[in-house]
């Protein structure tokens, strides 16, 4: 299949006074769908309010500035969970999870959510059924049979029905208000600011969300990754040993992306910038470079147990290659072979400017 691996800008896809949404969209970008992942970003204003609904797809959502609610209901529960976001939450939405969103903040909150798309509609585009308004589910049902499900008047129906013009995001007024946060730490996870796994002064620092620090996120099916690169550092190259899929998102900063195949068969270099999308598909490496004013990234990789393989510094790979292969396999004299041992002996993944 052909590869467009060029960083991907989204979509607006609805905008109102509340705020708007932006995906990533598979006519678009043809490699979403081929690869069966999707992602959209939801930005509240202060008030915002996105209805309560459902999706085809399980995602994370990844919060990258403000704060606010989220309500989040499971399938088949009666209960609902209202939970705080800050920068630098994550937290899972898995597949059947009801949510709605809330800025009760005075500036804007903004919400990443990326997903795995297998069992989707639409492959590579998350599908939302909205529970309320004029896009909500029940408006595609008869007036008879919404009056006999809910024992309703024609004018009960109406009312129902009829009293929310707005659809997905609005403003609540004032006087409106929605369950204060209860405490759902098992739900929210903060990547930003707990202890990375790997941290180079002058470099940056790299860490990874799995079940095992956060079991919820494995309802998900997802892992996250969290990359701060400071200026002009350099990220070693990162290879899934596995069938999975890296999405990566530009949070902040920009600088250089390059992603090769065996064989040679696809590789690109290219620009990159905040707000912009990078898809990786399976058994593709992935290097980062940053550039002056540093480069941060969010990537979930689709699935719970990624078989992450260094490229680069003392954990390469290549530092496990005996010398006699390593020798053998680039045609090299030991003499070299030393000299490279040494080299990434002494190095980290994360590489911080030559005058750091």
């Amino acid at each position: 299949m052909e590869l467009n691996l060029k960083p991907m800008d989204p979509s607006n896809f609805f905008t109102g006074e509340g705020g708007s949404f932006h995906k990533w969209f598979p006519s678009d970008f043809p490699i979403i769908s081929q690869t069966k992942v999707g992602a959209g970003r939801l930005l509240l204003h202060p008030r915002g309010f996105a209805v309560p609904h459902n999706s085809d797809s399980s995602k994370v959502g990844y919060v990258l500035q403000g704060s606010g609610v989220a309500g989040i209901i499971f399938p088949c529960k009666s209960e609902e969970a209202a939970v705080r976001l800050k920068k630098g939450d994550v937290i899972p939405v898995p597949e059947g999870v009801t949510s709605w969103w809330f800025n009760d903040g005075d500036s804007d909150f903004e919400v990443l959510l990326v997903g795995d798309t297998r069992n989707a509609l639409i492959p590579g585009d998350i599908t939302y059924v909205v529970f309320a308004g004029p896009l909500g589910v029940l408006q595609g049902f008869s007036s008879d049979y919404i009056e006999k499900v809910y024992d309703l008047t024609e004018k009960e129906r109406e009312v129902l029905l009829k009293s929310q013009p707005n659809g997905l995001i609005f403003k609540l007024k004032d006087d409106q208000t929605l369950p204060e946060p209860d405490c759902h730490s098992d739900l929210v996870f903060n990547i930003y600011h707990t202890a990375p796994d790997a941290v180079v002064k002058g470099g940056g620092s790299v860490t990874v969300l799995t079940e095992e620090k956060f079991p919820f996120i494995g309802k998900s099916g997802l892992t996250a990754v969290l990359e701060k690169l400071e200026a002009n550092a350099v990220r070693s190259p990162v290879y899934v040993a596995d069938p999975s899929v890296q999405l990566i998102y530009v949070a902040s900063g920009s600088g250089r992306v390059q992603i090769a195949e065996t064989f040679m068969r696809y590789q690109i270099d290219a620009e990159v910038k905040a707000g912009q999308l990078v898809l990786v598909p399976k058994y593709f490496a992935v290097g980062k470079m940053a550039g002056e004013e540093g480069l941060e990234c969010f990537t979930i990789i689709t699935t719970t147990h990624p078989l992450l393989e260094e490229l680069g510094g003392k954990t390469s790979i290549f530092g496990a290659f005996s010398p006699q292969v390593f020798e053998a396999s680039f045609n090299l004299t030991a003499h070299f072979e030393k000299l490279f041992r040494s080299k990434i002996t002494k190095s980290s993944p994360l590489v911080p400017p030559s005058d750091s």
